[in-house]
């Protein structure tokens, strides 16, 4: 009796044991594969360390991975990570880059497909937008990279500016036409001379008439809004011969208008980089702005913007040739996420890049305003969450998604950081006064050759190529005549 009794203990002891076990042990799919790892990644700027903490709690509870951010100030980033992965070498795992400069990074990172099939990873591409997944995503035809910020150039206006009947027959009586937002530059230039000075919102401040972002740096801040001018005139990069057409009819008559129309802009504009204007805009000191997407998420965020619910968006303007206009809004230059080659954590990674890259992680990151970042998916511009984020959200993410068929891209070649710097401080130069417009496009002509030589002609030649090819298929070709017929 004692050894059934001693036995039924033990049994039930056992029971118990493996009860409180069994309790202990995560069910199937919960557990985190990658527990205790850390990989590292470099970005260009605190505030795309910040877009990545919105993720990183949802990580760790999936995968236990950790992310370990190093920020490279943006005006050293090309430098500085270039020459850690010439090198032949790389601290980093996760590596954020300009999509611009791929012919420079791209033989350093990590085809994904093969990953893909191994570990059966899934990256939504179909639901890419297709001008960034045309441009963003690959380095000899292999698939190496996620968009992670989808940079474009729109139109932004203070309707309160546009609507006011005083301003209206003010503009009229001035113009002869009715006051509206502009879709040309004349109409843009006739604009900024109107609002210039004067409380067009009812008061008695002296408001400015555009804003701008006219900086010299790594991001090219003044080429940028000099580019856009550039191509609705009919300018081009470079020709067949690989021949610079910065310094063309185009490229003068764009950098004239801006030099001529600098009285307009805010004081202090020639050291803007993004961020400023956006804030005069969502502040109501300026009536037009045209910038990234991300400028979009300010106007519409309660705590900074008094322009609310009261602000236009649409397409940069453009030139009106022939009855038509030309609208040419910059892709400038957006942000790429990519596997370093040289990495000893591959697998990991790679299930990072996914993680980030999935439609809901990513929403996360370009809804916030303090990332900056961009909507690069269709399922962003569609959602319904982001299209009632705030007041004419859906008209907000409707305009990003009409400017697309018409968007123009850096030189993709080999050494675009360099060529992209040198104009920029060129350009610079013309709106500070320090040379005509002609003078300072010459120079810039001068460099880029010097650029093109030290590359090798012929490799930058069959580089730019296929990017000529690529670019003509969107309907982008070189018209010297339009710069004169423009109107």
């Amino acid at each position: 009796m004692r050894r059934a009794s001693l036995l039924i203990v033990v049994i039930v002891m056992l029971v118990g044991l493996v009860a409180f076990l069994g309790s202990q042990v995560p069910p199937v799919g919960a557990a985190r594969p990658y527990e205790g790892q850390t990989i590292r990644a470099v970005v260009n700027a605190e505030y795309v360390k910040y877009s990545l903490s919105l993720v990183e709690k949802d990580l760790y509870d999936k995968l236990g991975v950790k992310i370990e951010t190093e920020v490279i100030p943006l005006d050293a980033f090309v430098s500085k990570t270039l020459l850690e992965f010439n090198s032949g070498s790389s601290p980093w795992d996760l590596v954020m880059f300009g999509p611009s400069n791929m012919p420079d990074y791209g033989r350093h990172f990590e085809p994904l497909e093969p990953w893909m099939q191994k570990l059966k990873l899934d990256f939504a591409v179909e639901d890419i937008v297709p001008v960034f997944a045309k441009v963003m995503l690959r380095y000899q035809c292999k698939l190496v990279s996620m968009p992670y910020d989808g940079d474009i150039h729109m139109m932004y206006w203070n309707k309160v500016a546009f609507e006011r009947a005083e301003n209206r027959a003010k503009f009229k009586a001035k113009y002869g036409r009715d006051l509206l937002p502009p879709k040309t530059w004349k109409q843009w230039d006739e604009a900024a001379e109107f609002f210039n000075g004067w409380g067009w919102d009812g008061t008695n401040n002296k408001l400015f008439g555009a804003g701008a972002s006219y900086k010299p740096s790594g991001s090219g801040y003044s080429y940028h809004w000099w580019r856009s001018r550039f191509f609705s005139y009919g300018g081009q990069y470079f020709d067949a011969d690989m021949k610079p057409l910065i310094n063309t009819a185009a490229g003068v008559r764009a950098l004239e208008e801006m030099v001529r129309t600098m009285p307009y802009y805010p004081p202090g504009v020639l050291l803007f980089e993004s961020e400023e204007p956006k804030t005069l805009l969502v502040k109501g000191e300026i009536p037009l702005l045209y910038s990234w997407t991300s400028t979009g998420k300010r106007v519409g965020n309660a705590a900074e913007s008094v322009i609310v619910g009261k602000a236009g968006f649409g397409l940069v303007p453009g030139a009106e040739i022939d009855g038509k206009i030309i609208n040419r809004p910059a892709i400038t230059p957006g942000r790429g996420m990519a596997v370093s080659k040289y990495s000893k954590k591959k697998e990991v990674t790679m299930k990072v890049l996914e993680f980030i890259s999935q439609p809901d992680q990513s929403l996360k990151i370009v809804m916030d305003p303090k990332t900056i970042m961009d909507p690069w998916r269709l399922s962003h511009l569609r959602s319904p969450i982001f299209r009632k984020a705030f007041p004419d959200a859906d008209k907000y993410l409707d305009a990003i998604e009409a400017a697309f068929p018409f968007l123009v891209p850096d030189p993709v070649v080999p050494a675009a950081d360099e060529y992209q710097r040198k104009l920029s401080f060129e350009i610079t130069e013309a709106l500070a006064k320090r040379k005509s417009a002609k003078e300072a496009l010459d120079t810039a002509f001068a460099e880029w050759e010097k650029i093109t030589e030290r590359r090798g002609r012929d490799k930058q030649k069959a580089a730019w190529g296929e990017k000529l090819a690529e670019m003509k298929s969107l309907g982008i070709e070189y018209h010297p005549e339009w710069a004169q017929k423009a109107k």
